[in-house]
């Protein structure tokens, strides 16, 4: 095969996989709504069941969707009917005829003043599906106290419904264990638009502030939660559960701010089985099952907007508290445990819990896309049909005896529901697949072969592609993308091994060499349109001046210059800052805030843009001629166009002598859908004229289709993954309610025990194919593939500004990235002998452009700014400016605490502090690629490092820049090129670095809460009069604990020190008690002394009021007083003896001596005195206690004494007696004797 049939493949198949498009998708059934539905829905599955036929699929409805409903109800075609209420009994009797489904459906609601239901028996609106605006009104007094579930103002609302402009005010407290509660609407399909709850809701389950559970319909746009909102799982501030879409919601409410669980420590926990529900016990003995804690007896999934989200969610704000102390798993300010889209959110609140803890979700899951087989998915059908059937049983059977349980049962049947729909849907659409397959491929050969003869012409795309210089490091690429994936290498020799590496290596080389050097042109001119568009603004006065690697160039002013020398005049240029001559201080460019130099800025960004524009073909002829000199100058005057294009020719000339022995074996790959050779295909661009006529001519053919396996059959995949981790994680709740509530319905939860065993064993073989039997990793981890554009679980464009702490697994966005629950790997089911060619398992997770400004704090291990424990998928492009520590624990990160995947282009500016692995991005790292870090470490025993602390064994690390004089890059070394420290303003010179690098960041805390924050440029200072006032705490004294910041080459944490008042002094002088003789009273810091001076009675009796002789005295005492701005103490004096009566107390704190008024307190005399040096004069007239403590003891010794010489006299009178007795015995005895 020539050089040209080599490039004639890889172009046809770009045809082919151009075909498969893969868009993002989420399905899922909407929730029952009345029996009547219920009924219908069984009846339609059943006839889809019987005819084969299809299943119509739901997509997330989108904000454009919404509006295209709420602008249907101003369709004036369409005739509404319109309803007006006013007061409490039109809104009961509105509520009475929304009893039928269909009433409300042409419906246009509106409530024309404010009502309140306070007293009133109002029984919820059961379901509505027409138009209800509010006008602004609010509902008050609104009350739910049965024991009821899927209940709120409004119990359901339907695809068709639209509420707006409503405020509730109420509580919403259904007794016993409620499901599927709002403040607002239990179960949402519908619509609601600018509606505020403000009160209590709580229940058990799917507990949120306006909605329990928004369905894939269901949109909340613009809605507010205020108050209190408390649930045992899904319970969020917004909605319990969202697989819906939640746009511009403000959270104010608390979430579960309360403790009930508190006294469980986390030694107690089995951490992996908390939400395992049944899969997680598949193999598991009894004994082993009861040392497990209920799953019931904790808070999980708790989320400031939702408590748990596979939908979307964009553009919300938290500002409540969230979580309670040492609480709860899976904690988020926005998400508690999300595998959806959460997009340029925002939290401000305070976030606490347990485990899996973050400032934006608590538990980032993976999307999980599933390829099932025919002949899984029948099976999979079949067995849930059946457990379907058993939980009606089981219902019926329960009866009443159980509110719980029936409640439990029927969420489960709910998404049974679901779950069997989509096996339906995904049965039709992989026999369609088939069929379509086979004939698209067929197409596709056919204009394969034709692509392969239009090629083979001299003139070709091959000699096209040669010609442009531009695309040949592209071209050079693709190629060995398919030498690869076709395996050629292995056919060349040793020497055309050698050529074929030298020739690559050269055009990667000089391909991003000449790049490079044709951008730092274009960089140039832009830098002289800022300065041209600066200098020539007449209105504003500027005072923009360049930086260089030298610093700020204080003394550059605009002058024009002819184009052709800007290079050689701005090409050293780093960037821009305001320059304040007189104090030398720098202010960023461009300023970002409200003022009017901010828009000064704006306006130069513009004209400087406007002018790039204009001149885009001169530039860039500019930049290529630099950048072909440079090349030139640097290889001994070869162009640069054609040395690459004989760099390319070797490469196309070597791979092409091989390509034959590869012919039968490209075509079958082509057939399969050119799998092998997909990357390069899906990259490949028209390359020439050539290119251009082929698929001109393949153009006129009807379009290639192929099977979109992309849209439709993936959503469902993701909707039966879903609902089947719904139904595990609700029937491990219902094993622990059964064994809780010792209820006879044992054999029933038996059954269906077993019944979703068979299913999730089923479901799990059919995964475990794809993995090449390699049990050691068991998902595939995709998220690098389109990581820069991913919807697919990921977590984009957010911020979060409020403290997180936990224990574990803690983080400013998200607390873990990992897979809940793991699937068990038997593969005893199916009788598949091979399950890799029906079904696939991939994941993705990732987390993009968020940043975190605030602190994070783990108890123990795991504390990331980014990420805490981050087992699978991408961190991109992520900033993190919070103080991270661990207060007893290892793994902390600037931007991961610990990393077994991959960190790419993340910036770290901060402190980080624990005891082993911390590090400024990760305190263990995997693959650390394009990462800045300046990060201050400070508190580390072991394993730290500017980049990592430590690295797995086959970790891969390059091009990671830090700038410190005290640490290496990864555990004591640093690597060149991998984790290299480098000078400041090489670091700024980085291209994408953010501009919190530009500055340095000085946080104040008081008690670890934020109380100022100021900025210097690098190597600045700042002045103790910029720090903020230390907030004042009672019985303390405070100062700040560094007051010295200058030359400040790195964030900087500045706490206040509080130390606790002295509330008393004590003299040094002991009485025999061993307690001192004179206290003073006061506020003292905690190095003051009480200075005590014993002096001679005779120096004060003189003057003593009253005459008192000298002789009176008992002892005499000066004291010096540290000032603690008192005028007046208290003081105790203890009498020599402990004497209470007979004493009196004279003082001199002034002109002359008087006597004081005195009261006790145990043993010590209270009195006043004014100064800080006091003398007293004591006088002591009656017998202390200790004289008649010493009297009482001599009486008790005589007494002693006597006793015992009475017991003496005793004692021997005793013995006397005895031995008198023993000697007639003996007498008598030797008369026996004799006789």
């Amino acid at each position: 095969m020539s050089k040209k049939r080599l490039t004639a493949l890889l172009l046809a198949a770009a045809v082919m996989i151009s075909a498969f498009p893969a868009s993002y998708v989420w399905a899922v059934e909407k929730n029952p709504q009345t029996e009547a539905e219920k009924e219908a829905k069984a009846e339609k599955r059943a006839e889809d069941k019987e005819k084969d036929g299809e299943t119509e699929e739901e997509e997330v409805a989108s904000v454009e969707d919404a509006n295209e409903t709420i602008a249907s109800y101003s369709d004036e075609e369409i005739e509404w009917e319109e309803v007006y209420i006013s007061n409490a009994e039109e809104l009961k009797a509105f509520s009475k005829d929304c009893w039928l489904d269909t009433w409300s459906q042409n419906k246009k609601v509106y409530l024309t003043a404010d009502i309140d239901l306070a007293g009133e028996s109002f029984v919820p609106i059961p379901t509505f599906g027409g138009y209800f605006d509010g006008q602004g009104h609010t509902v008050s007094g609104f009350s739910v106290h049965k024991p009821i579930s899927y209940v709120g103002l409004f119990n359901y609302t339907q695809e068709t419904a639209v509420i707006a402009n409503l405020e509730i005010v109420g509580t919403v407290r259904p007794t016993g264990k409620q499901m599927v509660v709002g403040g607002i609407v239990g179960d949402n399909s519908g619509i609601l638009l600018n509606c505020v709850f403000d009160g209590v809701v709580e229940a058990n389950d799917y507990v949120g502030g306006i909605v329990g559970y928004n369905e894939i319909s269901g949109v909340l746009m613009d809605c507010e939660a205020k108050g209190t909102i408390t649930g045992a799982h899904y319970t969020g501030g917004i909605a319990g559960e969202n697989v819906g879409n939640i746009v511009g919601c403000l959270n104010r409410a608390d979430v579960n701010i309360s403790s009930e669980d508190k006294a469980r420590s986390l030694d107690d926990i089995n951490l992996e089985q908390y939400t395992t529900g049944l899969l997680g016990s598949l193999d598991s003995g009894t004994d082993e099952k009861s040392e497990k804690l209920s799953t019931a007896e904790n808070t999980v999934d708790t989320g400031g907007i939702a408590g748990l989200s596979t939908g979307m969610i964009q553009s919300c704000v938290n500002e409540g508290t969230i979580g309670y102390e040492h609480v709860g798993y899976n904690t988020g300010g926005i998400v508690g445990r999300q595998s959806g889209y959460v997009y340029a959110c925002s939290n401000k609140g305070k976030i606490y819990g347990r485990k899996d803890v973050g400032g934006i979700v608590g538990q980032a899951e993976p999307y999980i896309a599933v390829d099932l087989s025919e002949d899984i998915v029948r099976q999979l059908s079949d067995h849930i049909d059946t457990m379907h059937d058993q939980i009606g049983k089981m219902l019926d059977d329960a009866g009443d005896r159980s509110d719980i349980l029936s409640n439990r049962l029927s969420v489960i049947r709910d998404f049974a529901d679901r779950a069997l729909d989509d096996t339906h849907s995904l049965a039709d659409r992989t026999v369609e697949w088939t069929d379509s397959m086979m004939d698209s491929v067929n197409e596709a050969v056919n204009r394969f072969d034709y692509v392969l003869d239009e090629t083979a012409k001299d003139g070709g795309v091959i000699d096209h592609v040669s010609d442009s210089a531009g695309d040949v490091k592209d071209a050079a690429g693709k190629l060995e993308d398919m030498v690869k994936s076709m395996d050629l290498y292995q056919y060349m020799t040793p020497e055309e091994k050698e050529q074929y590496d030298q020739a690559k290596e050269a055009i990667e080389e000089a391909g991003k060499k000449h790049a490079e050097d044709a951008a730092k042109v274009t960089e140039a001119y832009e830098n002289y349109y800022i300065g041209k568009a600066a200098g020539e603004d007449t209105t504003n006065e500027y005072d923009l001046k360049p930086v260089t690697e030298s610093g700020v160039d204080s003394g550059w002013s605009y002058s024009s210059i002819d184009f052709k020398d800007v290079p050689e005049k701005y090409m050293g240029i780093t960037g821009w800052v305001h320059y304040d001559s007189g104090s030398g201080e720098t202010r960023d460019f461009p300023l970002s805030d409200d003022s009017a130099q901010a828009e000064a800025d704006r306006q130069v960004q513009e004209k400087a843009a406007e002018n790039m524009a204009a001149n885009a073909g001169q530039i860039a002829e500019a930049a290529e001629d630099y950048a072909d000199k440079q090349y030139s100058e640097a290889h001994n005057g070869s162009k640069y166009s054609e040395d690459m294009r004989k760099y390319l020719e070797t490469m196309t000339d070597i791979a092409s002598r091989h390509t034959d022995e590869m012919t039968d074996d490209a075509k079958k790959q082509l057939k399969s859908a050119a799998s092998s050779a997909k990357d390069a295909a899906e990259n490949l661009e028209e390359a020439g004229e050539g290119t251009k006529d082929i698929l001109t001519t393949l153009n006129d053919k009807p379009d290639l289709s192929f099977p979109r396996l992309g849209e439709d059959y993936r959503s469902t995949t993701g909707s039966l993954n879903s609902n089947l981790k719904n139904i595990s994680e609700n029937m491990g709740y219902l094993n622990d309610e059964m064994s809780s509530s010792g209820d006879l319905l044992g054999d029933d939860l038996s059954d269906i025990n077993d019944e979703f065993s068979e299913i999730m064993l089923l479901y799990t073989d059919a995964l475990d194919g794809v993995l090449d039997m390699d049990y050691s990793g068991r998902y595939e981890d995709e998220s690098q593939v389109d990581a820069e554009e991913s919807m697919d679980a990921t977590i984009a464009n957010c911020s979060n500004g409020g403290n997180v702490a936990a224990d574990l697994n803690v983080s400013g966005i998200a607390g873990t990235m990992a897979i809940e629950y793991d699937f068990d790997l038997e593969s005893d089911i199916t009788g598949l002998e091979d399950a890799r060619a029906n079904s696939t398992f991939l994941t993705k997770c990732v987390l993009r452009k968020n940043v975190n400004q605030a602190k994070i704090t783990a108890q123990k291990s795991y504390a990331g700014g980014v990420c805490g424990l981050q087992e699978m998928g991408m961190v991109l492009g992520c900033e993190n400016y919070g103080r991270i520590e661990s207060t007893a624990g290892d793994y902390v990160g600037g931007i991961a605490g610990q990393s077994l995947s991959h960190i790419k282009q993340s910036y770290a500016k901060c402190t980080v502090a624990g005891e082993e692995y911390v590090a400024g991005i990760a305190g263990w790292g995997n693959e650390i690629n394009g990462c800045l870090a300046m990060v201050k470490v400070k508190e580390a025993e072991a394993f730290s490092g500017a980049i990592a602390g430590k690295i797995s064994d086959n970790a891969e690390i390059a091009d990671n820049y830090f700038v410190s004089e005290e640490i290496a890059g990864i555990d004591r070394i640093s690597y060149s090129g991998k984790a290299e420290p480098v000078d400041y303003q090489t670091l700024l010179q980085t291209e994408g670095i953010p501009a919190n690098f530009r500055k340095m960041k000085i946080t104040f805390y008081a008690d670890d809460e934020e109380v100022g924050m100021t900025e210097c440029s690098y190597g600045g200072s700042v002045a103790l009069e910029k720090y903020p006032n230390i907030p004042v705490k009672k019985g303390f004294y405070a100062d700040w604990d560094n007051k010295d910041l200058t030359n400040v080459r790195l964030d900087e944490d500045v706490s206040v020190e509080y130390v606790r008042y002295l509330t008393t002094l004590a003299g040094s002088w002991m009485r025999d008690n061993g307690q001192s003789s004179l206290l003073v009273d006061g506020r003292f810091l905690q190095e003051d002394e009480l200075t005590v001076e014993k002096t001679d009675a005779n120096t004060a009796g003189a003057a003593l009021p009253g005459g008192e002789e000298t002789g009176a005295l008992t002892e005499c005492w000066t004291l010096e007083i540290p000032d603690d701005g008192a005028s007046t103490h208290q003081i105790r004096y203890q009498a020599p003896q402990g004497q209470t009566e007979g004493v009196e107390i004279y003082v001199q704190d002034g002109a002359g001596w008087r006597k004081a008024e005195t009261e006790l307190m145990g043993i010590y005399h209270l009195f006043s005195a004014n100064g800080s040096s006091v003398k007293i004069a004591v006088s002591v007239t009656e017998k202390g206690i200790m004289d008649y403590i010493a009297f009482i003891a001599a009486g008790a010794a005589a007494l002693i004494l006597v006793i015992a010489v009475i017991v003496h006299k005793k004692r021997k009178k005793r013995k006397s007696r005895r031995a008198e007795n023993a000697a007639v015995e003996s007498e008598d005895g030797a008369e026996t004797l004799a006789n």
